[in-house]
């Protein structure tokens, strides 16, 4: 039997940990139910990180910093910063549809901060910060060097219009969980997309 190195039984738990917060909730998500989902040791788990809060980190981290890197790549092209929201959005979409289970672990993960105490306040509020800057940070990046290798000048309200982008992902998203149709919520992924690159300020 190959013997699994330690970034990979980490990067294991944290997608069992995924899993398992999408069905069953955070605070049911405990170290022995993701050990369990990962068929691995507590004893491993507990190796990999030192409490759940470390091990929730990572899941935010996956579904924010690293979430990019999950994501088939855009193609190189200088067709422009307009062309590359559309892919973008719509290859967001397509990893969205094939892995469910991760809008409704960031949802619960989001909305966590509302069902931990008054001392746990500012600790969650700062892990939906961090995620958000992920989020916001990536795209930024991948939108700038888009309008970059076009030639194109980078759009004064780029970050408003980022931050447009990302809230409609989430409420489409929010929308095809309650009534799911891939059709539908495909094309409106692809027409938000469309409606953003058209208010631009260059």
């Amino acid at each position: 039997m190959a013997r699994i190195s330690a970034e990979d039984r980490r990067s294991e738990f944290v997608r069992s940990a995924a899993r398992v917060i999408a069905n069953h909730g955070v605070a049911a998500a405990t170290t022995r139910r993701i050990a369990e989902e990962a068929n691995a040791p507590l004893a491993s788990l507990h190796y990999c990180f030192r409490n759940k809060d470390e091990l929730l980190q990572e899941v935010y981290n996956y579904l924010s910093r690293d979430y990019a890197t999950a994501l088939a790549p855009v193609p190189a092209t200088t067709a422009g910063l307009a062309h590359v929201m559309e892919a973008h959005a719509l290859r967001i979409w397509d990893r969205m549809v094939g892995n469910p289970h991760e809008q409704v672990t960031t949802f619960e993960l989001l909305l966590r901060r509302f069902r931990v105490d008054n001392t746990e306040q500012p600790a969650a509020l700062a892990m939906n910060r961090t995620m958000y800057d992920g989020w916001i940070n990536s795209t930024m990046h991948l939108f700038t060097d888009a309008a970059t290798s076009a030639g194109e000048e980078i759009p004064s309200n780029l970050e408003q219009i980022t931050r447009l982008f990302i809230s409609g992902i989430d409420g489409i998203s929010m929308q095809h969980l309650a009534d799911p149709d891939d059709d539908r919520s495909r094309e409106l992924v692809r027409l938000m997309a469309l409606g953003l690159s058209r208010v631009l300020a260059y």
